[in-house]
C-alpha cells in the first residue's frame, strides 16, 4: 500500500511537466500547420510566452519570429509586445547584450507607438542591465530618458489628478536612483585614487627585488671569476710537467714510429684492392647513369603533361570568369529593364513601344526635402537618399513590382507590366511597408538628434505606354495620364499616408481598410475622390 502511494506521488509530481511538454509540442504542430500570417503571430508568441521560464533561449527564437510577423502583417501591438517578451528571454537566458539590443528596439517601438507601459518597462530593463556589469554611466543615462519620457507623456493627460500623481511619484523615484548613480561614480572615483596609491607601493616593491636580484648576480660573476682563475693556475702547472720529459717517453716515442710505417705499408695494400674495386663498380655506375637518363626522359614528358594540364585548367578557368562576366552584364541589364524587355533589346538592339490597359502606377516624395537637405552635407545627404531607396527597392522586389526610376527625392515603381494580372493588392501592401520604414527611421533619427525625411505616397491604376527611349545611356519609362494622377495623389497626400484614388480603391476594397477623403482638388484634375489605407484587413 506504501509503495502506490509513492507511485501516486511521482506521477503527480510529473504530470504537469507532461502536460506542459505536450501542449509546446501541439503548439509548433500547430506552427507548421497554418496558413496565415496572423494565426503564426499567435501561435508563435503563444510558444514563447510558454517557453520563457524553462527555456529563454528557444523562448526568443519565437518571440523574434512573432515580432517579424507583426511587422508585416502591421500589427503595432504585438510587435511593441513581441520585442519586450524577446528581450526578456535573451535577459533570463544572461545574454546580457542581445537583451540590450532588443530593449533598445522594444524602446523605440513602443515610444514611437504611443505604448508607454512597454516603453518604461523596456528602460526599466536597460537600466538594470547596465546595473549588473557595473556600467553605472549608462544606468545613469536610461535614467535620465526615462524622466524625459515621463515628463514628454505625463502631462496633460485625459485620466485626471491621479494619473499626473503616480507620474510625479515614478519621476521622484527615478531621480532618487539618479543621485544613488551618481554617488556610486563618486565612491568609484574615490576607489581609482586609492588604487593608484597601491600601484605605486606594488612599483616600489618590485624594484627593490630586482636590486636584490642585481646583487645576487653580480656574486655569481664573482665566484665564476675565481674559478677561472683556478683552471689557469693547472694549465700553467701541465705546460711545466711536459718540460721534463724522462728517457723512457723518448723511448716510447721511437717505438710508435715503427709501429706507424709498418701500418702505412698495410694501407698502401689495402688502397690497391680499394682500386680495383672501383673500377667494378665504374661499370656498374655506368649502367646507372643510362637508367637515370631514361629517367630524366621520363620526368620531362610527365612535365609537359603536367604543363598541358595546367593551360588546359587555366583556358577552363578564364572561360569560367568570361561566363561570369557576361551573367554580371546580363544581371546589370535586368537591373536597368524587366526580362521581357532586355531579352528584346539583346536580340534586336531595340524596343518597340507597348500599351498596358491595367497598371499601377506609385509615386514616392518625401515632404520638406529641401529643409532637411539644408541641414546636412552633400555626402550625408546622398548617403540618407541611398539608405531610403536601397530599402525601397528591397521592400518592392517582394512583390510583382517594377522599379521605373527615380527623380531627384520621388522614387516611381509600377505594376501590371511584366505580368499582366497582378492587382493594386501588391503595390498597396509595399506603400503601407514603405511607410513602416520611414517611420522606424525617423524614431531612430529623433533619437540621436538627427534631421529625418517624412514620405507621402500617392497611387492610381490605369493605362500606360512603356517603352526605352535613347541609344545611348537608354532608359525604361512609363508615359500616361495614370502617371499624372499618381503624381496629383502623392501631392495631396499627407505624411506618413498611402493616398488612393477611387480606381483604385474599387480594385482593392475588399483586401483594406479606408479612411475616405471625400472629394480634394489636384492640379489641372479638378475635384477627385481619395481614400487613406489604414491597414490590412483581417478576416
Amino acid at each position: 500500500m506504501k509503495r502506490y502511494a509513492v507511485l501516486l506521488f511521482f506521477f503527480t509530481a510529473l504530470l504537469p511537466f507532461a502536460f506542459f511538454a505536450q501542449s509546446t509540442s501541439e503548439l509548433e504542430n500547430r506552427l507548421k500547420k497554418a496558413n496565415s500570417k496572423n494565426d503564426k503571430l499567435t501561435i508563435s508568441y503563444q510558444l514563447a510566452e510558454k517557453l520563457l521560464p524553462s527555456s529563454p533561449a528557444k523562448a526568443a527564437e519565437y518571440a523574434l519570429l512573432a515580432n517579424q510577423i507583426a511587422v508585416e502583417v502591421g500589427d503595432k501591438r504585438k510587435e511593441t509586445d513581441a520585442a519586450v517578451l524577446s528581450a526578456e528571454a535573451m535577459y533570463r537566458a544572461r545574454n546580457f547584450k542581445e537583451a540590450s539590443t532588443r530593449y533598445i528596439k522594444a524602446w523605440n517601438a513602443a515610444r514611437n507607438y504611443g505604448f508607454r507601459e512597454s516603453a518604461l518597462s523596456a528602460s526599466e530593463k536597460l537600466q538594470d542591465i547596465a546595473l549588473k556589469q557595473n556600467d553605472f554611466k549608462e544606468a545613469l543615462k536610461w535614467s535620465r530618458e526615462t524622466i524625459n519620457y515621463l515628463k514628454d507623456t505625463g502631462g496633460g493627460g485625459r485620466s485626471g489628478g491621479d494619473s499626473q500623481r503616480k507620474i510625479e511619484n515614478q519621476l521622484a523615484l527615478i531621480q532618487a536612483e539618479n543621485r544613488a548613480l551618481k554617488d556610486q561614480l563618486q565612491l568609484l572615483s574615490g576607489q581609482n585614487q586609492n588604487i593608484a596609491t597601491t600601484y605605486e607601493e606594488q612599483l616600489r616593491q618590485v624594484q627593490e627585488k630586482t636590486q636584490a636580484e642585481i646583487n645576487q648576480k653580480q656574486a655569481q660573476l664573482s665566484e665564476i671569476s675565481r674559478e677561472n682563475q683556478s683552471k689557469d693556475s693547472l694549465n700553467r702547472f701541465a705546460l711545466r710537467k711536459l718540460d721534463f720529459l724522462t728517457k723512457e717517453q723518448m723511448i716510447d716515442s721511437v717505438v710508435r714510429a715503427r709501429q706507424e710505417r709498418e701500418i702505412q705499408i698495410q694501407k698502401t695494400l689495402i688502397a690497391e684492392k680499394e682500386l680495383e674495386q672501383e673500377r667494378s663498380e665504374s661499370v656498374r655506375n655506368l649502367l646507372l647513369l643510362g637508367v637515370g637518363f631514361m629517367l630524366v626522359l621520363a620526368l620531362l614528358f610527365f612535365l609537359r603533361f603536367q604543363a598541358k594540364k595546367r593551360t588546359a585548367n587555366e583556358l577552363k578557368q578564364k572561360n569560367k570568369l568570361v561566363e561570369a562576366e557576361q551573367t554580371r552584364s546580363n544581371n546589370l541589364l535586368l537591373n536597368i529593364l524587366p526580362p521581357a524587355i532586355a531579352d528584346e533589346l539583346k536580340a534586336r538592339n531595340k524596343v518597340a513601344a507597348r500599351k498596358y490597359e491595367q497598371a499601377t502606377v506609385m509615386f514616392v516624395d518625401f515632404k520638406g526635402f529641401t529643409h532637411v537637405a539644408e541641414k546636412l552635407s552633400p555626402e550625408l545627404l546622398v548617403e540618407e537618399l541611398d539608405h531610403c531607396f536601397s530599402n525601397f527597392d528591397r521592400i518592392i522586389s517582394q512583390y510583382r513590382i517594377e522599379k521605373i526610376k527615380t527623380i531627384g527625392d520621388a522614387y516611381l515603381c509600377a505594376s501590371g507590366l511584366s505580368d499582366m494580372t497582378a492587382g493594386p493588392g501588391d503595390i498597396i501592401k509595399a506603400a503601407l511597408e514603405i511607410q513602416d520604414f520611414m517611420l522606424a527611421l525617423k524614431a531612430e533619427r529623433l533619437s540621436s538628434g538627427m534631421p529625418f525625411f517624412e514620405a507621402r505616397v500617392g497611387i492610381h491604376v490605369g493605362p500606360v505606354v512603356a517603352g526605352v527611349v535613347g541609344a545611348k545611356k537608354f532608359a525604361y519609362d512609363i508615359w500616361g495620364d495614370t502617371v499624372n494622377i499618381a503624381a496629383r495623389m502623392e501631392e495631396a497626400c499627407e505624411p506618413g499616408h498611402v493616398n488612393v484614388s477611387e480606381d483604385a480603391h474599387w480594385l482593392a476594397k475588399y483586401e483594406f481598410e479606408w479612411q475616405y477623403r471625400g472629394k480634394v482638388a489636384a492640379k489641372n484634375k479638378g475635384m477627385m475622390d481619395m481614400y487613406y489605407v489604414t491597414g490590412i484587413k483581417t478576416y
